[in-house]
């Protein structure tokens, strides 16, 4: 079978013929190592052997590049170079307080985000890698930590607490209704656009709920992205059937208005999953204990 890379020369005397390239001497590039010029000088021997041409130009004490040693200087340095930022990009998975924590974008935007200020304030040492995708989980192959999930709570072989249920209602920004047309009762949503997500309860299920099931709850807007839908009510692109949960800070700060008491409860809810072989470091379990709590006081 061939070799991805074809015959590669030896990769650990990449570092000395670069030293020497650059300092013009043998005996400084084994200063800077720290290995001797014993070692340096047969480091670029086994180079030279393998592209079978010189590199240097030995001439007394000095050495300078050949033609050769100038163009694979180019590409030795800049692997060097990428092998140094490798080196020090992979220190992010070893600081102190890492904790990877996988969500969806939708509870990541809307109910993570606008919370890690008081994660700050609470657990400073705590440094959240935060990943997000609509993707489903898998905990015991990957190198996730914690993740909050929203599902029906059954995630085979992981511990999962479930945090908060979930409550559906209309929701739309304040200038959107006119004084013509008002929204008082559900059927006044019958001349504003309707905007959809992909949840298992949409707005056929509310609308039966509220006695209002003779209303067209097909047309209007689809979003793959619940949180894209309720950005779209803020800006008044139609009525979102959105979660209350997810839409709190949205309705406090007033960019949208919740008409009703009414509400629907999902089937399914927002879940905590552990991930057990990780669940004992203690950043782990101060991230883990720290979601409770602030579920607990701020989850609806």
């Amino acid at each position: 079978m061939n070799r991805k890379f074809g015959r590669l020369p030896p990769l650990t005397s990449l570092e000395g013929f670069e030293a020497a390239a650059r300092l013009g001497s043998f005996s400084l590039a084994s200063a800077e190592l720290n290995i001797t010029q014993s070692a340096v000088s047969h480091q670029i021997k086994a180079l030279e052997e393998f592209f079978g041409q010189p590199l240097f130009r030995r001439v007394k004490r000095s050495v300078t590049l050949t033609d050769a040693g100038h163009d694979f200087l180019e590409t030795a340095t800049r692997m060097l170079e990428t092998l140094s930022q490798g080196q020090q990009r992979l220190g992010h998975y070893l600081k102190p307080g890492s904790v990877v924590l996988a969500t969806t974008p939708m509870i990541a935007r809307k109910w993570l985000l606008p919370r890690l200020s008081m994660l700050k304030a609470s657990c400073p040492e705590i440094q959240p890698w935060i990943y997000t995708s609509d993707d489903p989980l898998d905990l015991e192959s990957s190198e996730i930590d914690l993740a909050i999930a929203y599902g029906d709570g059954n995630w085979h072989g992981i511990e999962a607490i479930k945090l908060f249920p979930d409550y559906l209602t209309p929701l739309y920004a304040p200038g959107m209704p006119t004084s013509e047309r008002p929204i008082i009762v559900p059927t006044d949503l019958a001349p504003y656009p309707l905007l959809h997500d992909e949840r298992k309860d949409d707005w056929q299920s509310w609308l039966h709920h509220a006695g209002a099931a003779e209303l067209d709850f097909i047309t209007g807007m689809n979003f793959s992205d619940p949180a894209l839908a309720l950005d779209a009510a803020a800006l008044g692109h139609g009525v979102a059937l959105g979660s209350l949960t997810m839409a709190s800070d949205l309705i406090k700060n007033g960019r949208l208005v919740k008409p009703f008491d009414l509400t629907l409860e999902t089937q399914e809810a927002f879940y905590l999953l552990k991930n057990p072989r990780f669940a004992k470091r203690s950043s782990v379990e101060k991230l883990h204990s720290w979601i409770i709590k602030g579920a607990v006081k701020t989850g609806i």
